[in-house]
């Protein structure tokens, strides 16, 4: 926003609709969203100053000062009228009364006054003049009276609707500056931009001046000011009673109604294609329009428009009716110029017209005479198409795709090429064709199939040096600066024409206006010149021969219609106007040698030639030093350029010859003629005829014709002869250029038919739908035949494929023979609304389905589907999913949906239902009973078990009265665990804890009895000692006893020794087991001195006890003696380290903890077999120490 001047509240869509001063707009904003303001109209609008909704009519009229009209819009903006342009000077304030149909507006000119007009801007009349400074203007429906202020007389001033009863309401003092002015139901609300206030007085006017409300004061400069309800509740919007109004329709007094004809547009393209026709199209537009059109798209693409249907009224350079179309918004470069008639002067029908940016303006003149059809457009917005560079480079071509992210050379060749000159691109067939100076020929390489290069023509060709593509007409022209000829030929090589072989010196560049059939060339020889002529080569015209000196790199452009060139001698770039007019210097190169030359919206490109610096440069199009560059280097030999879509965007559409018998080239000119290349036209014979006499006449008519061109030698009969009933071959002889030729022609006299014509198919009546909001539709019919193929259709008062409106309307097709007898075939069009969705019967039931195995996790199910139809045809079907589907357990939605041709939509819903198998969670491993023992004092455990598995993995444990680790106190407890699956359906795992005190030692069983060996030789000193180990139990669990002390068998010396095994359970309870190992030595058995003490105490026994309590103190000090006299290596170990019969392995060495030995007593040692050990299984840890 830039400067507001009028506002309007519309409280049905909560909009507030202004117009802007400085943006030169009228726009829109929502005041109940975060939304930015939408702009509905921008072009023609200057100095908008009032502005005023008709929310009845939903309709925005506003004023513009600078233009002098009143005009008027739909809320969107998409369609704009002027009503009022004539005998305003500065219209401003304005009003409407939507329930007369009026419309009340200011005129702040010289003549200031107050207007008033219908809504549809007819019968303007003044009703209060000889104003001074009006600024505001409001109206009281109640009292049917207008208010107004006037700045200069600082007044409130009022009058009724029809200007009688006109009073001074008020005068303020000097320090009120009332400017803009609302009422409501009991006070005049005023704007003071000087004083920044809002006043509020009543409407008795007895609280004015010092009385006064300031209603607001802020620093701002208020001006327009509007009051309307904050919403709609007493505001129906009402819509256009006349039937069939596609246009605006505006109210006028007595509830009448005017449909107007929008022609101002402000329409936004996009993808999806609109249409835009001419107003009342395909009935004959209105005259006297000037209707401008402007198109927007998104930013980043452009606005292509396809042509359908163009019939305007013809005039010599169009100045009556006219279509012109222009890029962007104010006056861009022209796209299309004044085009009429029946054909487009660029491009013609069929045709694609794409702007180069997103904005584009259409301007649409009538004159008050004759009118057409006029146009049918489809626009839309549509992404550029990249853009094809390609350059000739002696041995070779390259290319590069601008519009793109691509910026790099590529070759699609490397041979044949000798010396590339000239080069051009086919967008249709993608193919490069060329010109090489060093093989003298002519040929081509496809963009993407081809590696190698295909030669087309090499006869009659010396320094082919200029080349273009004529896309529509599928022609290829080059130019031969050593022959002096211009030739012309089919893109596939296949027919070739020389148009101009005279007057040239040494032709150059050559360039095509494909749309209007000409040619232009330059001729840089003795005589430098530029010259047109006519796409065979005719009606030759020299437009440039001063100020040139070596002319080459033309180039055009279309939409200026002009002729671009750089003249090599002179280091100028020139240009021209088609006709030849308005020849000017436009920049001079410095440095550079320019060889070719192409140009777009924007950028001038050329190849520079020197060896020093070859390169393919740009400047802009404003030829300023900012807008200039370098695009590829190197040095290389850049020569032909060529810039062209890199696919066919529609505007090379291939065109269609007319001469239906041309065996040759067909070659074109202006207006739409064409030339055979190869075709003699000889003579041309007058058509046959055919002629009539009525019944009762005589069967003799005289026939008249135009004589045939040549000199007539004889005839078989002349012009004015009566020639009898039937056929009659009339033969010329002439002589036409020296030669004799002869032309045949006939003449029918037959008598006349009064039969009328006879209809083959004349259409049934029809009925068409068309969608809701919809008002019209396009119907179509078969072509209408007649029994006689000689009888023709004079007429069809609406055309097959015309637009019909909602309601009834009768065809009649009139039909004629070749004796005017005459014939119509009539039928009725009705076309109706369709609002009544499709009806949908047979909708299946909910079905349900029970699953009977546990491993079934879906089911086919089927059902019958439903059926639709429609009041107006065939609806489609949507359906998902479909009968055969196999469904999950679970419940699946079924949604039928049908569409008619107008998206009127019914629905039909069903459920499926599949219950699978319920089937328990299983537990992997539920634990058993399990039992835990605790010492004396203790009272809790802690006890663990592994986790608990489930077979499913779908299946989880939701659960658990008690969990792994916790701790159990003296007695039994139950743990329960509870599993779940995916239908709910449960499982219970329980087991018992029991915790008991253990006071009860462990158990030693088979506790080894004594062991008495005796040593063999006379040098041992100890033997192995070999015994089956204890075995330990315990009544809390046998495999939690801790061995204490667990001696190993091994070797054992000389005399006895104690072994003890020491178990304790969990709770410290503890046992042991003792028994003794007795080893003799020889000195133990010598003389049987052992033998003589048994014999001697046994001998004294029966002498008396003294004597053998004697004999046994003697023994033993015998026995003492003895062994104190062993060596002293025999002796044992000092008894703070262990002996070594206690250590592992013993005095033999590494003995294994769980080894087994052989206790048996042996009596030589001879008899003791090596020790076989037996591994026992390891003694596990005790987990409860």
């Amino acid at each position: 926003m830039q400067e507001l001047t009028g506002l309007d509240f519309d409280p049905v869509s909560g909009y507030v609709f202004y117009a802007d001063k400085g943006a030169q707009n009228i726009a829109k904003k929502n005041v109940f969203e975060a939304s930015p303001p939408e702009i509905i109209v921008s072009g023609n609008v200057v100095d908008p100053v009032g502005l005023r909704l008709d929310i009845p009519s939903r309709l925005v009229y506003w004023t513009d000062a600078a233009r002098g009209t009143v005009s008027v819009t739909d809320l969107d903006g998409t369609m704009i009228v002027t009503l009022v342009d004539t005998g305003l000077s500065a219209p401003g304030a304005i009003v409407t009364e939507p329930y007369e149909g009026y419309i009340y507006y200011i005129d702040t000119g010289s003549e200031a006054r107050v207007e008033r007009a219908d809504g549809d801007g007819r019968n303007q009349m003044a009703i209060a003049d000889g104003l001074v400074s009006p600024t505001s203007l409001a109206i009281d429906t109640d009292e049917r009276v207008l208010y107004w202020v006037d700045a200069s007389l600082n007044t409130l001033e009022s009058v009724r609707y029809d200007g009688t009863g006109r009073r001074r309401a008020y005068s303020y003092d000097e320090d009120r500056t009332p400017f803009g002015l609302v009422l409501d139901s009991d006070a005049f609300i005023f704007s003071d931009p000087t004083n920044q206030r809002l006043w509020v007085d009543d409407r008795n006017l007895t609280q004015v001046g010092e009385n006064s409300v300031v209603f607001r004061v802020d620093p701002l400069d208020y001006r327009g000011i509007t009051l309307r309800p904050r919403t709609a509740l007493a505001i129906d919007p009402g819509s256009c009673p006349t039937p069939g109004c596609s246009d605006l329709c505006l109210p006028r007094p007595n509830d009448q109604y005017a449909c107007v004809i929008a022609c101002d547009h402000e329409l936004t393209a996009s993808s999806s294609p609109g249409t835009l026709t001419s107003p009342g199209y395909p009935a004959n537009y209105p005259n006297n329009l000037n209707c401008v059109i402007h198109i927007r798209a998104p930013e980043g693409q452009v606005i292509q428009l396809i042509f359908h249907d163009f019939d305007l009224g013809s005039s010599r350079d169009c100045i009556f009716d006219s279509l012109v179309i222009e890029n962007g918004i104010d006056g861009g470069p022209r796209l299309l110029d004044p085009s009429c008639g029946e054909h487009l002067i660029w491009p013609p029908d069929p045709t694609v017209l794409e702007s180069t940016g997103n904005e584009m303006t259409i301007q649409f003149v009538t004159d008050g005479s004759i009118t057409g059809a006029g146009f049918s457009i489809t626009y839309l917005a549509v992404t550029p198409n990249p853009d094809i560079m390609v350059v000739a480079e002696g041995d070779r071509l390259r290319y590069w795709y601008r519009r793109s992210s691509q910026n790099q050379l590529i070759e699609p060749i490397v041979n044949p090429i000798n010396d590339s000159i000239a080069v051009d691109y086919d967008p249709v067939s993608e193919y490069f064709y060329y010109s090489d100076r060093g093989t003298r020929s002519i040929g081509r390489i496809h963009r993407a199939r081809s590696l190698s290069a295909e030669t087309l023509y090499t006869e009659d060709i010396v320094y082919p040096f200029g080349m273009c593509i004529d896309v529509i007409s599928r022609l290829l022209y080059w130019t031969d600066a050593d022959l002096g000829t211009i030739s012309v030929s089919d893109l596939e090589g296949t027919e070739r024409a020389t148009i101009i072989d005279t007057d040239l010196d040494s032709p150059g560049s050559i360039v095509v206006e494909p749309y209007t059939g000409y040619i232009y060339y330059t001729d840089w020889g003795s005589s430098a010149k530029i010259e047109r002529a006519e796409g065979d080569g005719s009606n030759r015209l020299v437009l440039v021969d001063q100020d040139l000196g070596l002319p080459r790199a033309l180039t055009m452009d279309f939409t200026e219609r002009s002729l671009y060139w750089i003249d090599a001698r002179l280091g100028t770039l020139q240009t021209v106007r088609y006709d030849g007019s308005n020849q000017r210097e436009l920049y001079t190169f410095h440095g550079f040698d320019p060889f070719s030359m192409v140009i777009d919206a924007s950028h001038i490109f050329f190849t520079d030639a020197l060896p020093e610096s070859g390169s393919i440069r740009f400047i802009g199009r404003d030829l300023s030093g900012d807008s200039r560059g370098l695009i590829f280097g190197g040095k290389d030999h850049y020569r032909g350029l060529a810039l062209r879509p890199l696919t066919d965007d529609g505007t090379s559409s291939p065109g269609t010859c007319p001469m239906t018998q041309c065996d040759g080239l067909c070659l074109p000119r202006p207006n739409n003629q064409f030339t055979c290349s190869t075709a003699d036209p000889g003579v041309v014979c007058p058509d046959d005829s055919v002629v009539y006499f009525d019944s009762g006449q005589l069967p003799s008519v005289q026939v008249t014709w135009e004589e045939p061109a040549g000199t007539v030698v004889s005839s078989s009969e002349d012009s004015g002869d009566f020639f009898p009933r039937g056929v009659t071959t009339v033969t010329y002889t002439l002589r036409v250029n020296g030669a004799i030729e002869t032309c045949t022609f006939t003449v029918t006299v037959m008598e006349r038919d009064t039969a009328p014509p006879v209809f083959v198919n004349c259409p049934t009546s029809k009925e068409v739908w068309v969608g809701p909001g919809n008002t019209s539709s396009l119907v179509t019919w078969d072509t209408v035949r007649l029994q006689d193929p000689n009888d023709v259709i004079l007429s069809t008062s609406v055309p097959s494929g015309s637009v019909f409106f909602v309601g009834r309307m009768t065809v009649t097709i009139l039909a004629s023979d070749i004796a005017s007898n005459t014939a119509t075939c009539s039928f009725t069009v009705t076309v109706r609304v369709d609002n009544i969705p499709p009806a949908i019967s047979q909708c299946p039931a909910n079905i349900t389905i029970d699953l009977t195995r546990s491993s079934e996790e879906d089911v086919v199910v089927t059902w019958v589907v439903p059926s639709v139809t429609d009041n107006a045809g065939d609806a489609d079907w949507s359906e998902e999913p479909t009968p055969g589907t196999r469904f999950p357990i679970g419940t699946s939605e079924v949604t039928y949906t049908a569409t008619d041709d107008f998206n009127n939509l019914a629905s039909c819903t069903f459920y499926v239902t599949v219950n699978g198998v319920v089937v328990p969670p299983v537990f992997q491993n539920c634990p058993g009973p399990m039992m835990a023992w605790i010492g004396p004092g203790e009272t809790t455990k802690r006890v663990m078990w592994d986790t608990i598995t489930l077979d499913d993995p779908e299946d989880t444990i939701v659960s658990s009265s008690l969990q792994s680790g916790s701790e159990f106190f003296v007695g039994t407890e139950t743990v329960y665990v509870e599993a779940t699956g995916p239908s709910s359906n449960s499982a219970w795992c329980n087991f018992t804890v029991t915790i008991q005190v253990d006071d009860i030692p462990p158990v030693i069983s088979q506790c080894p009895a004594n062991i008495t060996i005796s040593l063999v030789g006379k040098s041992e000193k100890e033997t192995v000692v070999n015994w089956a180990e204890p075995e330990a139990t315990d009544n809390s669990d046998g495999e939690n006893v801790v061995w204490v002390d667990r001696p190993s068998p091994g070797s054992f010396p000389v005399g006895i020794r104690e072994v003890t095994y020491t178990v304790k359970d969990s709770s410290n309870n503890v046992a042991s087991c003792t028994f003794y190992v007795t080893v003799k030595g020889d000195e133990d058995r010598e003389g049987d001195n052992d033998k003589d003490v048994s014999i001697i105490v046994g001998a004294a026994a029966g002498g008396g006890g003294a004597f053998l309590f004697l004999l046994f103190i003697i023994a033993i000090i015998v026995l003492i003696f003895r062994r104190r006299r062993r060596p002293a290596q025999d002796d044992p170990p000092a008894r703070d380290n262990p002996p070594a019969y206690f250590q592992p392995g013993g005095i033999g060495g590494a003995a294994r903890a769980n080894d087994v030995y052989d206790t048996t007593i042996y009596e030589s040692p001879y008899e003791i077999p090596k020790p076989a050990a037996r591994k026992l299984p390891a003694i596990p840890d005790d987990p409860f120490t």
